[in-house]
């Protein structure tokens, strides 16, 4: 009958020179099998694009490029920027085109939309802030790299939410019907 007893012999002599070798080819192979699995998932990491250090500047993809943003405007650039034009906001599900009036109203609807609603607008320090229905939200505003192309940030999404600035009531939402105000 045969013994499950684990047998142990004293370290000594050519049993220790073994022993040696043995970890030394363990540590051999263990360290090739850590390279080959690296090897083997690079370009899973490059797929996801991490084979290049992450970026720790702020961006915005327009038409399939990213531009990244430079800098924040101040209080005068953000009346010169809202006041009697139209912002586009470029979200995930469609355009949400804003209209900024002199006077503190907006005209707010989305790309598809035959209708607007109003809601409010003004500058506090260097951030606007909107107020709906929903409630009053501040963010401030950045410039980019492409002439027109802003961001609002922290965007509504997991990054800053560009825009598109244009002259006027480029959309034509005074033209819309009213819901009324959205407050």
């Amino acid at each position: 009958m045969r013994s499950t007893q684990a047998q142990t012999w004293p370290m000594t002599g050519s049993s220790t020179t073994k022993a040696r070798f043995t970890l030394a080819a363990l540590g051999a192979t263990l360290a090739l099998s850590l390279a080959a699995s690296a090897a083997m998932l690079a370009p899973l990491a490059r797929a996801a694009g991490q084979s290049e250090a992450a970026e720790e500047r702020l961006s915005v993809e327009y038409d399939g490029q990213r531009y990244f943003l430079t800098r924040q405007l101040s209080s005068e650039e953000l009346h010169d920027l809202l006041a009697g034009n139209t912002l586009v906001f470029l979200h995930p599900g469609g355009e949400e085109q804003e209209l900024h009036l002199e006077d503190g109203r907006t005209l707010n609807g989305w790309s598809m939309a035959e209708d607007a609603d109003t809601c409010f607008w003004q500058i506090e320090g260097d951030e606007v802030c909107w107020t709906y229905s929903s409630g009053t939200h501040c963010k401030p505003l950045f410039a980019s790299e492409m002439e027109n192309l802003y961001a609002q940030v922290p965007g509504w999404y997991d990054g800053p939410l560009a825009f598109i600035w244009e002259p006027g009531d480029s959309r034509g939402l005074g033209a819309r019907p009213l819901n009324g105000d959205a407050i």
